[in-house]
């Protein structure tokens, strides 16, 4: 076993000094090597000296030059920066004076578009808007070209401002639709198609119908204007560019007035109309009996029962016989019966001329009732929730009014005409008893 052993050990022992000196050997050959690429090198060295030498002589050279260039271009770097300095300068003063140039001229576009909107010119021209919001929003300079475009355009808007011109343009109607319609545009004042008065609302970039048009003599002065070839016609314009026309629409009619009498109103105009039928009929009833009692007049003896002069006639003509006392109560009770004919209905008048006030004093109560009730629940910051109120108490009182003066009028005609009747029966009953006494 130990024979073994001992074997083993010098068998490793002589492998390893086999690995050592193979080691050794490859280091003196790489080492033999690398001396000789080093001689190499330095012989190339050596060898290249000159040329080094010339190199450096050449670069050397070029360094100068380099060096003198860069002092050369030094010169003209400041050079430049003294006239870019002076040119920055020059430019500073020449940009602020455009700067406020370009500031009037967006101030100057923005109110041209605010009234350009407003304008019936825009519906002819519409892309003139583009410009104006162009230079209006912009925040650079604008060129020399733009300013001349929009010069040409605020001036043609100028024009345009004091010409009567006809286009083709949309026009929405009361019913809401939009048709392409032949438009007469006075200036900036008014616009017309087909006789229809037009305004024109910048939410939908078109002319609109108005809802309340001016009375027929306007819209048919606006038609003939409309198909004229150059003659001189009248036409009615609006200077506020619509805004008087539409005041217009909301200007209440007759029948919006009297809706906002309400029920009190409507009590009134009913009790009014019926007392001025009948104040028309009596007024003609006592004019037909002034007439047949003048023509009775002529002729008392040829007396005619269809008049009240006739009817005491007969009366009187009848008993002509009777004592002077029993005449005179005949006719008394003639008289006394024609009259309460004559006289009937005017109560009834007299009547309504005092009531129709007071039922106006109740509208305005119960308006002002529920004005005050408004105000209670709501507080006065909306005037229009106590318009309503209000409005009924103001209209009740001009219709109680309104009724009542021309009733009033009415009773004292028929109640000086029924007199004016009476007395000329009782004066021709008195000169007819006096004829008896003779």
């Amino acid at each position: 076993m130990f024979k073994y052993l001992l074997t083993a050990i010098l068998l490793i022992n002589y492998s390893f000094a086999l690995d050592l000196n193979s080691l050794l050997t490859n280091v003196k050959q790489s080492s033999n090597k690398e001396l000789s690429e080093e001689r190499k090198r330095l012989n190339e060295f050596i060898k290249n000296k000159e040329e080094q030498k010339n190199l450096y002589i050449k670069v050397k050279k070029d360094l100068k030059e380099a060096n003198q260039e860069t002092e050369r271009l030094k010169a003209i770097i400041e050079k430049n920066e003294q006239i870019l300095t002076e040119k920055e300068s020059e430019l500073a003063n020449k940009v602020g004076d455009l700067g406020e140039m370009f500031g009037s001229v967006r101030q100057t576009s923005a109110d041209f578009l605010v009234n350009f909107k407003r304008s019936f010119t825009a519906s002819q021209n519409p892309e003139k808007a583009e410009i104006f919001e162009k230079f209006s929003n912009s925040k650079k300079l604008p060129t020399i070209t733009e300013l001349t475009t929009f010069w040409h355009t605020m001036l043609d808007e100028i024009i345009q401002s004091g010409n009567v011109a006809t286009y083709e343009t949309n026009v929405i109607s009361r019913n809401g639709t939009k048709e392409l319609k032949e438009v007469t545009r006075v200036g900036l004042f008014s616009a017309f198609s087909d006789g229809k008065y037009l305004k024109f609302t910048d939410d939908v970039t078109s002319l609109v119908e108005i809802t309340v048009q001016p009375s027929t003599s306007y819209t048919s002065e606006a038609k003939e204007f409309e198909e004229s070839s150059g003659e001189i016609k009248s036409v009615l314009i609006d200077p506020t560019r619509g805004n008087l026309f539409e005041m217009l629409g909301n200007n209440p009619t007759i029948m919006d007035r009297i809706n906002q009498g309400g029920i009190v109103g409507y009590i009134i105009i009913v009790l009014g109309v019926l007392g001025l039928i009948f104040a028309l009929y009596k007024i003609i009833f006592l004019n037909i009996i002034h007439k047949k009692i003048k023509t009775q007049q002529k002729d008392l003896s040829k007396y005619n029962n269809s008049n009240s002069l006739g009817k005491i006639a007969e009366v009187f003509y009848k008993n002509k016989e009777d004592s002077i006392n029993d005449l005179e109560i005949k006719i008394g009770e003639a008289i006394l019966k024609e009259t309460n004919d004559i006289k009937k209905g005017q109560s009834f008048v007299k009547l309504l001329a005092a009531v129709t006030p007071l039922l106006g004093l109740l509208g305005t109560v119960t308006g002002m009732i529920a004005t005050f009730q408004a105000i209670t629940l709501f507080g006065t910051g909306d005037p229009k929730l106590m318009a309503g109120g209000i409005s009924t108490a103001l209209i009740t009182t001009v219709l109680g009014l309104v009724t009542a003066i021309p009733l009033l009028f009415a009773y004292t005609y028929i109640s000086s005409k029924a007199e004016a009747i009476v007395s000329v029966l009782e004066e021709q009953s008195i000169g007819m008893l006096a004829k008896t006494l003779k």
